[in-house]
């Protein structure tokens, strides 16, 4: 017969011991459990592997984040000499049509384009003025493009719908105290 021996009446010599399975830090890379048929990769390649659950660290020094930083700001610095050489494509034209005032495009323009742009916009009304075409409809920029030049300087291009034809202009835009102004332009 056995008897029955409650934990107050064991003896330290008589505890079971207590087993601990180690937990692994990570879990085990889902590729290696997936290519391995039961999920019995070893623990070598396991540890060999990064998880692929886990977001990969990447070392950031300073000069990743430094061109990383540089890189954003000329995207930017594009997106805003494009979208400039569209305004003034469109307003250049809108000048010579007569439905804005030339005077307005004096804030984009450096004093010699202004000058010509003001004769362009002069002689257009003129020509007008013996015609006896009635208002045209408003034109639309339909878009623009940019190359890079320079570190303060690029040349641009943008196209212009009027209710009869499509007109082209070409701009070299190049920054002067931090604002960027339109120093040539040719319009088509």
């Amino acid at each position: 017969m056995t008897t029955l021996t409650t934990a107050a009446e064991q003896t330290p010599e008589q505890t079971p011991a207590l087993t601990v399975t180690a937990v692994p830090a990570t879990l085990p890379p889902l590729d290696s459990v997936a290519g391995s048929g039961l999920g019995l990769a070893s623990r070598e390649t396991r540890s060999q592997q990064h998880p692929a659950w886990a977001p990969r660290q990447r070392p950031l020094d300073e000069t990743t984040m430094t061109e990383r930083a540089q890189a954003e700001h000329r995207r930017e610095e594009e997106r805003h000499v494009r979208s400039l050489a569209r305004i003034v494509a469109l307003a250049c034209v809108e000048a010579e049509l007569g439905l804005r005032s030339a005077r307005q495009l004096s804030a984009w323009l450096d004093l010699a384009t202004y000058q010509k742009m003001i004769r362009r916009a002069d002689l257009a009304q003129r020509i007008r003025a013996t015609r006896s075409d009635g208002p045209s409809a408003a034109p639309k920029a339909l878009g623009a493009r940019a190359c890079r030049l320079g570190q303060d300087a690029y040349e641009a291009s943008a196209t212009v719908q009027m209710p009869d034809r499509a007109r082209a202009m070409a701009l070299r835009i190049e920054k002067h105290r931090n604002r960027w102004k339109v120093t040539a332009l040719e319009l088509g």
